[in-house]
């Protein structure tokens, strides 16, 4: 005798069925209801700010052209500076810029003077700054470690401010 139903169902695939019916059963009593509706539609902005920097190789080349002509200016320029300098005509400041100590009584030499100390001074404010940039150092650090090169640099004799701002030859 075939105590199986005559359908093509198993016992074994109605398991599953009736676990989903009592599952659905017991689930349905406890679930909350849920609104989901808004008193106002959903707004959504979608403003979009958008900001585009170009970093192209012509600035780079540009800053260094300009680096190189500094370069070579202050190379050109040196020879004289250190005529003034065995002049007694300028000297190394505390800051690392050249400073007029003793003006020539001559106005076209204290021309010329002064258009090489304002020249060189420019110059190296320029390096100053570009180091203190690729360094993120603070400007008047950069300008006191200069200050020092050069007054090591400085031969005997030539005029160095001090700290203190008195100046003196070295």
């Amino acid at each position: 005798m075939n105590f199986y139903p005559s359908s093509s169902l198993s016992r074994t695939s109605l398991l599953p069925l009736a676990g989903f019916l009592l599952a659905s059963l017991f689930l349905d009593g406890c679930a909350p209801t849920v609104n989901l509706a808004t008193p106002e539609p959903v707004k959504v902005s979608v403003d979009v700010r958008l900001d585009v920097y170009q970093k192209t190789a012509p600035t780079k080349a540009k800053d260094e052209q300009s680096s190189l002509q500094v370069a070579a200016n202050r190379r050109e320029r040196s020879g004289e500076i250190q005529q003034l300098k065995n002049d007694r005509v300028i000297g190394e400041d505390r800051d690392g810029y050249l400073d007029l100590r003793n003006p020539p009584k001559d106005p076209t030499y204290l021309a010329y003077a002064n258009k090489i100390v304002s020249d060189e001074n420019s110059d190296r404010s320029y390096l100053y700054l570009t180091n203190a940039q690729t360094q993120n150092k603070p400007l008047e650090l950069v300008e006191k470690d200069y200050a020092q090169l050069w007054q090591d640099r400085a031969f005997p004799g030539e005029w160095v401010q001090k700290e203190d701002g008195t100046w003196t030859p070295k």
